[in-house]
């Protein structure tokens, strides 16, 4: 049998990843563990004070979306769409008619 000068030993150093080691810190590890979880429910929501205070907090919002299936977007109204497709955030995603930024 011919040895082979170029192939890496077995027990060569740079033949082992370390970061490979841990096995619970892989993404596999970690998907397999989110989705073992239960997912949460309404979340408690602590009073104001203010009688008419029923503003949606984010849990619930995130909940609403989710159910949905319809993502808000509105955060991202007015803001320069550099995405191919046109019209991807609707009627209220389009450039502005003014430049940004220092005159």
């Amino acid at each position: 049998m011919i040895d082979d000068s170029r192939k890496p030993q077995a027990d060569a150093p740079e033949a082992r990843n370390r970061e490979q080691d841990d096995e619970e810190a892989q993404a596999q590890s970690v998907a397999a563990a989110a989705r073992g979880e239960a997912r949460l429910e309404d979340s408690d929501k602590k009073r104001s004070g203010d009688a008419n205070d029923d503003v949606q907090d984010l849990v619930d919002h995130m909940r609403q979306m989710e159910r949905s299936g319809r993502i808000d977007m509105d955060a991202y109204r007015g803001e320069r769409s550099d995405d191919d497709e046109e019209d991807e955030l609707g009627p209220g995603g389009v450039d502005d008619d003014e430049p940004r930024g220092a005159p």
